[in-house]
């Protein structure tokens, strides 16, 4: 009874701490509830491949999953990485039959996972939730096919200068003109985001320092003058 309890609670964490449902009433929330399940991922253990179905939405509760794409010639892209709190899949509610991309916990994983079948009819007595499904899928897929072009026709100054201003977008908090981003990423992480090795992007990233775009510390990096940083991206 405890467990099934916790199991519960767990599952109706997903459902108030994403934006997706923070209009939904009490009773849309129960219902919803009904249709989670709790899923656990290993580090390294794969969640799904390329030709897989795509047929479930996840929210991760706790951990970090990369999403990769598979090239012509079997080298594997990072094109984004997911962290506690934010969903992946998603494509698959707006026509993704099969997977495109690779999903990999990156450490020990917690989910909830809902059927897009189901999601979708739950949606279906809901406009407003109709809609936020749509734009979310709808700016996922964009987003994948603009890193995809960054990752082909960009060098890795200007890739790593866009990952930065996106994750000062996403993750940055203003402070006296200083923008931190407190993010657990590293350098290999940052590598794989762009498609570079981890020797050129630790050069790349003091470069910028000694620029005075940004500065390092531990577990943050400090975006010391974004509009520079923004007209080295490109942006």
């Amino acid at each position: 009874m405890e467990a099934s309890r916790q199991r519960r609670g767990e599952a109706l964490w997903c459902i108030e701490h994403f934006d997706l449902f923070e209009h939904l009433s009490p009773l849309q929330r129960i219902k919803l509830l009904r249709l989670v399940k709790l899923v656990q991922y290993r580090r390294g253990e794969t969640i799904y491949l390329p030709g897989d179905k795509g047929d479930t939405v996840y929210f991760l509760r706790k951990g970090r999953v990369k999403l990769a794409y598979l090239d012509q010639s079997g080298k594997r892209l990072t094109l984004m990485i997911r962290q506690h709190g934010e969903l992946f899949g998603e494509t698959a509610l707006i026509g993704e039959e099969e997977r495109r991309l690779i999903a990999e916990a990156l450490e020990n994983a917690e989910m909830c996972t809902i059927s897009k079948y189901d999601l979708l009819k739950f949606a279906e007595g809901d406009l407003k939730l109709s809609l936020r499904i749509s734009k979310l899928a709808g700016r996922r897929l964009l987003e994948i096919e603009n890193r995809l072009e960054d990752l082909l026709f960009k060098d890795v100054p200007t890739r790593l200068a866009r990952l930065l201003c996106k994750l000062a977008a996403q993750y940055g908090t203003p402070d006296d003109g200083v923008i931190e981003i407190r993010l657990r990423i590293t350098h290999q992480d940052l590598a794989d985001l762009i498609g570079s090795t981890r020797e050129t992007t630790s050069a790349t990233l003091g470069g910028f320092e000694r620029s005075g775009l940004i500065e390092k510390g531990r577990s943050k990096i400090l975006i010391k003058d974004l509009e520079a940083l923004r007209a080295k991206a490109g942006l």
